[in-house]
């Protein structure tokens, strides 16, 4: 199994009507759905982060991510490759996650850096050959998917 010390993170590009931000930057619990990803990484190691995201959108990112962490907030694709020109591996989060001990291996992935800069270097794919899934994450489709694991989050049954 790959322990990967970078992430790259895909901010979602919808835009919540009653908040006027991506689902990532919303409050789960008190806290942006992005800082408990980042919290999470953090503590396991993850050294370096790429949150693809628009201008628009990066200070309030940032802010989500420890100030000594090297993070990179860009919806550029030559910045993305840049980022990923390393062997290491790399975790993939394509979407908002929250951290859960119990989750099992779903869509978040990990391949290394270069593996994923030649699959996408012509186009965006989670087909990448070698990847391999990473357990812990649940996928967040909107705010529903919130309102159904507040309760479970707050009786502490995430492990985390």
């Amino acid at each position: 199994m790959m322990h990967p010390q970078s992430s790259v993170i895909f901010m979602e590009e919808d835009i919540l009507s009653d908040t006027h931000k991506p689902l990532m930057l919303e409050e789960f619990l008190t806290v942006p759905i992005l800082e408990r990803m980042a919290r999470k990484l953090w503590n396991e190691g993850m050294q370096r982060f790429f949150v693809v995201c628009t201008p628009q959108f990066a200070a309030p990112a940032r802010v989500c991510f420890p100030e000594e962490a090297e993070v990179t907030l860009s919806d550029r694709h030559d910045d993305l490759m840049a980022f990923l020109n390393t062997p290491s591996p790399v975790l993939v989060l394509s979407r908002s996650a929250l951290p859960a001990a119990q989750a099992g291996p779903g869509f978040a992935y990990a391949a290394p850096g270069h593996e994923l800069r030649e699959a996408w270097r012509e186009r965006m794919t989670n087909n990448v050959q070698v990847a391999e899934l990473v357990p812990g994450w649940l996928p967040v489709y909107g705010t529903d998917t919130l309102a159904e694991l507040e309760p479970w989050f707050r009786e502490g049954r995430d492990g985390n």
